[in-house]
């Protein structure tokens, strides 16, 4: 069994996913929290690729991104025009002074600390007074979630279980830490189809586009796109149309340090 995504191997190949799926809405809602208040400053914590602090570098703002991955903190070095302050290190044990950040952001990426509510106890330490931090992701319980990698490849779903903490619970765990206004919203929906063959083309079906197969063992892997591959074969003998469907929504939880 794979217990954790090794993102130095996959780092060259990362920003792939933001051709496919750009998730304009998080940009939209970034975008907004930033003019609305103005942060002097801005954290990213799990910043991989620096992707979403390349967006926001139009701002006035000094921008600060961690990351665990060595490899992924090599690829935004590489690839930005910015001037960006990145540093090593584990979520769970940030080396950072308490009460300095203005605004902090965590995208898809919580689901990966080993310890979710730690993570967000130390995160608001070091938020200034009326200092903001916003989390962003999936919410893999939420019915109205239809992606064919969970019907495809056994323990997929299971495993984003485990590994995603609830919304609700992220809210308390903010409530704990005395934040207020706290706000839960959906921010962005990828809503999409692929019929038949095109879908062996979709680089979340590649082993290194999505954490949930990299998770997986080869085996199991294989086994999964073999499912697809039968199906789709099926399908074509029976003169039929397959689709595989995307249908995820992305929230944001936002509090305040007042």
């Amino acid at each position: 069994m794979i217990n954790s995504v090794n993102y130095n191997e996959i780092s060259p190949v990362y920003n792939t996913r933001y051709k496919e799926s750009p998730l304009e809405g998080v940009l939209k809602y970034l975008t907004e929290l930033v003019d609305t208040y103005a942060p002097k400053n801005i954290l990213e914590l799990g910043c991989g690729t620096a992707y979403w602090l390349n967006k926001l570098s139009k701002c006035d703002c000094a921008l600060f991104g961690g990351d665990y991955s060595i490899g992924m903190l090599k690829q935004a070095a590489a690839n930005t025009e910015t001037t960006l302050n990145l540093f090593n290190a584990d979520a769970n044990s940030l080396p950072l002074k308490k009460n300095n950040f203005d605004l902090i952001i965590c995208i898809n990426a919580i689901h990966h600390f080993k310890k979710g509510k730690k993570f967000v106890e130390d995160a608001i330490s070091l938020l200034k007074k009326n200092g903001i931090i916003t989390i962003i992701g999936l919410e893999p319980r939420e019915s109205e979630n239809d992606w064919y990698l969970y019907k495809y490849f056994d323990r997929t779903y299971r495993i984003d279980l485990e590994r995603f903490p609830a919304f609700e619970n992220i809210r308390l765990w903010m409530q704990e830490n005395k934040l207020v206004n706290i706000e839960h919203k959906l921010v962005h929906s990828v809503i999409s189809s692929k019929s038949g063959r095109e879908v062996l083309s979709d680089h979340f079906l590649d082993k290194k586009g999505a954490s949930q197969l990299a998770l997986l063992t080869d085996r199991e892997y294989y086994k999964g796109l073999s499912k697809i591959e039968s199906d789709i074969e099926l399908a074509e003998k029976e003169n039929r149309k397959i689709e595989f469907v995307v249908k995820l929504n992305f929230y944001a939880i936002t509090g305040f340090n007042l």
